[in-house]
C-alpha cells in the first residue's frame, strides 16, 4: 500500500511508533508533527517544513516577552539599590556602591567567559559570603553597622535573579527565530528604562542577549541555558526522536526545532537542507 503524505497539512499529527518506510511527505507542513520511534527508512521528507506550530509559537513568544520585561523590572530594582547606595552620605556606604559596581561587571565578564552558572558559583557566592562576614564582624565590633554590606548582598542577588530570567527569556526567545530573540531582548531594557531604570538597565539587558545568543551557538559553558532552548524543541518541534532515517531525504527542507534524539543523523539525506535548533543527541545542530 502506497504512503503518500505529500502536499498535506499536517501540523500537530501523530505517527509515532508507525512504519512510514518510503512514504512521502513532499511539501508538506511537518510543525508540531511526532514521529517518534517510527520506522522512516527511505522516506522522501523533501521541501518539507518542521517546527513549531504559529500558535505555540505565539504563546512561547508572549511568554518570553513577559519574563524578559520582569527580568527589565528586576534590574531597575537593582540599579536604584546601587544608585542609592553612591548617593548616601555615608563614605562607607559609597565606596561599598562602588564597590557593588565592580562586582557586578566582574559578573557580566565571567558570565560571558564561563557562562552565568560559572559567575554565580565563583564569583556571586564568595563575593556574598564575604560580604556577610564583613558585615557581621563591623556590627559585633561596633565599627559599623553593617547595612552597607546588607545593601550589597541585595544588588547583588537581584543583579543574579536579572541575569538567570533575562537569559533563560532570551534563551527561549533564541530557540524560535533571530528576530524574535532581539525583540525579547530589548524588550526587557525599554520595560526597565519605562519605569524608572538607567543606562545600567540597558546595559545588562545587551549582557543578557550577548550571553544568550553565544549560549545558543554552542559555547562551552552554557549547557543549562542550551538545555532551556532544547526543552522547547522537544517539547512543541517536530519530534523524530528514536526513530530510523536510513536513506531517508530532507533535500532542500526547513527544518526547524527538531528533535532527532537518539537518531543516526548520519545516514540522513540532508541535501541543502536548512537546520536551525534542531537537536541531536542533546546537542543543538547547526
Amino acid at each position: 500500500m502506497e504512503k503518500d503524505f505529500s502536499h498535506k497539512n499536517l501540523k500537530g499529527a501523530s505517527f509515532k511508533n508507525e512504519d512510514l518506510s518510503h512514504a512521502r511527505f513532499a511539501d508538506s507542513d511537518l510543525r508540531g508533527a511526532d514521529f517518534s520511534g517510527s520506522n522512516l527508512n527511505g522516506a522522501d521528507f523533501t521541501h518539507v517544513k518542521t517546527g513549531i506550530t504559529p500558535g505555540k509559537m505565539i504563546l512561547i513568544f508572549l511568554s518570553a516577552l513577559i519574563v524578559s520585561a520582569f527580568s527589565g523590572y528586576i534590574a531597575m530594582l537593582a540599579g536604584q539599590t546601587i544608585q542609592g547606595m553612591l548617593d548616601s552620605k555615608e563614605r562607607n556606604m559609597r565606596a561599598t556602591g562602588i564597590t557593588t559596581i565592580v562586582i557586578a561587571l566582574l559578573f557580566i565578564g565571567y558570565s560571558w567567559w564561563k557562562g552565568v552558572g560559572h559567575a554565580i558559583r565563583q564569583l556571586v557566592i564568595p563575593a556574598a559570603i564575604a560580604a556577610l562576614v564583613i558585615g557581621f564582624i563591623a556590627t559585633a565590633s561596633g565599627v559599623g553597622t553593617g547595612r552597607g554590606m546588607l545593601y550589597l548582598i541585595l544588588s547583588l542577588v537581584l543583579v543574579v535573579v536579572m541575569f538567570v530570567v533575562g537569559t533563560v527569556a532570551r534563551a527561549t526567545a533564541g530557540s524560535l527565530s533571530n528576530i524574535l530573540f532581539w525583540i525579547v531582548a530589548m524588550s526587557g531594557a525599554f520595560f526597565g528604562r519605562s519605569v524608572g531604570g538607567g543606562i545600567g538597565t540597558v546595559i545588562m539587558a545587551i549582557s543578557c542577549a550577548m550571553i544568550s545568543k553565544k549560549a545558543l551557538k554552542g559555547a562551552p559553558g552554557f549547557e543549562s541555558l542550551r538545555r532551556i532552548a532544547g526543552f522547547v524543541t522537544r517539547k512543541f518541534g517536530t519530534s523524530f526522536r528514536n526513530s530510523r532515517l536510513a536513506d531517508a531525504d530532507f533535500s532542500q527542507s526547513s527544518i526547524h526545532n527538531s528533535d532527532f534524539s537518539d537518531v543516526d543523523v548520519t545516514v540522513v539525506h540532508w541535501g541543502n537542507s536548512k537546520k536551525i535548533n534542531c537537536i541531536s543527541n542533546e546537542n543543538i545542530m547547526a
